[in-house]
């Protein structure tokens, strides 16, 4: 380390320290152009410590900021006094103009103007300040007892450390990103999946920042030291320097691993596993190339620790019966399987009555007849406190494995519940439309479950888009007690069927009718007919495949109107809530 560094440690009278690197000699020693540059090296590093901690604080800012304005929210009510409508105008503001897809959807892929909007001010600032705060200068210095061999010493050295820095401070913020048991969630009250964009982004980012520090080294070490090789083959060999190599490696692969080709060669849950593990050997390889920043690997090490902990804990609290006074045996649950003809099947759980969730959340689901080491995420249909059922699309792997059983029982081990919900915010006079296609079905019926429990006094009306109309036969029961509410249910299947009337039973005296229409639904325009005919406030739900909530959002948007509403007319007021399926 220390001829790196280019500093006689024997001759010095103190050694200043430096947060998250080596102590510097002093005094310096060295010629006049070496000791120059040293100043460069060390006040570059110190401010790219502090625009580290600022980057911290900017974030921990925007997350206390949103955390606070959305528990202001739910204690306002809807009274027409100054304050409340000036949230709700400056809610319906935000939402028109970045709940729409962002730009470039062939790079973003569906997600909106808003998280595009936080990457940019993150990036933007990443690129200004691996920048400044430092000189762009260039010495051509000595080397000791070899005449007429010089040095170029340059800017580039601590430029390529100040990226360093930062690709070693954003290793924490991409791993909570990444957390299920996300404390982003529990601040913000927004799903933990929710975050699953800006953690590839960030991803994104440290490969980059990664690959800059590594040529920029490389071509100090390799081009501008001299004399060659000899200085190239004494630097790659030292310990730091072989676990950069090791680190910048392991990166590699985890990029490499995580593009949507390689997720689909290797099959998701080999992805899932490999990154765990790749993650882990990546910090401890990172804490070896250069251990005085380890404050940045510590914090990343805890998060994922604990993302891991509390997972087993929430299984172990679940299936041991520690909190439900049961026997202290680990139990998994039976379910019986449904079938109906098509790739979904219908798992009904017999869970403990004292396993409670909040209606939007869904549990991860493992089969032991097939695999204790995959676990796939599924969103209960059933109210909470009710035995859950969920229905799956047995498409490939350890779900396909489900067509086998049919009628049977098979165990199931729930991990859970995760996600915020849903209906936290939900007034009773709210008009509700809620738009599903498929299986996502299972994120919005639990809400309209609800609302027939306890008719509001504001519109409710669900639009669900099937394959086939007999694809109603999935919740039987459940529609079942939405007919005999006050729900309006209009169902599209999207391919010929001429038994599509036969599908449903014709209604008793005191049941709704369903509407049910051959060809795809206009999501856009029945969130505007929905809208034309109601008064008062909208909330609308979404779940579906990746268009259907990319139209719904755009419509939503553009029906928020903050004039409108801060003059009181609530009409223009249209909250969304979606959860992406992509089938």
């Amino acid at each position: 380390m220390i001829p790196r560094h280019i500093q006689d440690y024997d001759t010095a009278e103190s050694l200043e320290p430096h947060w998250g690197y080596v102590e510097r000699v002093k005094p310096c020693t060295n010629d006049p152009g070496s000791c120059a540059y040293l100043d460069l090296v060390y006040a570059s590093h110190d401010r790219g410590i502090l625009y580290a901690g600022i980057m911290y604080a900017a974030l921990g800012g925007i997350v206390l900021l949103w955390a606070a304005w959305a528990s202001f929210g739910f204690g306002l009510g809807r009274s027409r006094s100054a304050l409340p409508r000036f949230q709700a105008a400056v809610g319906t503001l935000v939402r028109r103009y970045t709940l729409r897809d962002a730009p470039l959807t062939w790079l973003f892929g569906h997600t909106t103007r808003l998280q595009l909007l936080l990457l940019a001010a993150l990036t933007a600032y990443l690129a200004v300040f691996s920048f400044v705060g430092m000189t762009y200068q260039k010495w051509i210095t000595p080397v000791k007892n070899m005449p007429g061999v010089y040095n170029t010493r340059s800017t580039l050295g601590p430029f390529a450390d100040r990226v360093g820095i930062f690709a070693y401070a954003l290793t924490p913020v991409s791993i909570l990103l990444a957390s299920r048991e996300s404390i982003l969630s529990a601040a913000t009250g927004i799903p933990y999946h929710h975050f699953n964009f800006l953690h590839r982004w960030v991803g994104h980012i440290i490969m980059l920042q990664s690959v800059v520090h590594t040529i920029g080294w490389t071509v100090v070490e390799v081009k501008l030291y001299q004399p060659q090789p000899k200085v190239a083959r004494e630097w790659i060999v030292q310990t730091y320097m072989v676990w950069g190599c090791v680190a910048f490696i392991l990166l590699c692969l985890l990029w490499v691993l995580s593009t949507p080709w390689a997720r689909r060669a290797f099959g998701y849950e080999f992805f899932r596993k490999a990154h765990w593990v790749l993650a882990m050997i990546y910090i401890g390889a990172c804490w070896a190339h250069w251990s005085q920043l380890k404050c940045f690997m510590i914090p990343a090490l805890v998060l994922w620790g604990l993302d891991r902990g509390v997972r087993l804990l929430r299984t172990g609290l679940i299936h041991y019966r520690i909190l439900g006074g049961g026997h202290g045996a680990f139990t998994s649950f039976p379910a019986r399987v449904s079938h109906f003809g098509t790739d979904v099947v219908r798992l009904d759980v017999d869970v403990p009555e004292d396993l409670t969730h909040a209606i939007g959340q869904h549990f991860y689901l493992t089969f032991p007849a097939g695999s204790i080491w995959q676990s796939h995420p599924f969103t209960p249909l059933s109210l909470p406190g009710e035995s859950h059922a969920y229905l799956i699309r047995a498409k490939r792997g350890e779900t396909a494995k489900l067509t086998a059983f049919a009628g049977e029982s098979t165990p199931v081990i729930l991990t859970g519940p995760y996600g915020g919900d849903i209906t936290r915010a939900l007034a009773p006079t709210t008009n509700v439309l809620c738009i599903a296609g498929g299986t996502g079905i299972t994120f919005v019926l639990p809400i309209l479950l609800l609302l027939a429990q306890h008719p509001p006094a504001a519109h409710i009306q669900l639009v669900w888009s099937v394959r086939a109309a007999r694809d109603v036969e999935w919740i039987a029961p459940e529609l079942a007690r939405l007919r005999a509410s006050h729900i309006s249910v209009i169902v599209h299947h999207t391919r010929d069927d001429a038994s599509a009337e036969a599908a449903l039973e014709t209604p008793g005296e005191d049941e709704k009718p369903i509407a049910v229409i051959s060809g795809r639904p206009d999501t856009g325009a029945a969130v505007r007919d929905f809208l034309k005919r109601v008064a008062g406030p909208s909330k609308v739900f979404v779940s579906g495949p990746a268009s259907m909530v990319t139209d719904v959002r755009d419509t939503v948007a553009r029906c928020n109107e903050a004039s409108k509403v801060w003059r009181g007319e609530d009409e223009a007021d249209v909250d969304l809530v979606f959860d992406e399926r992509l089938e």
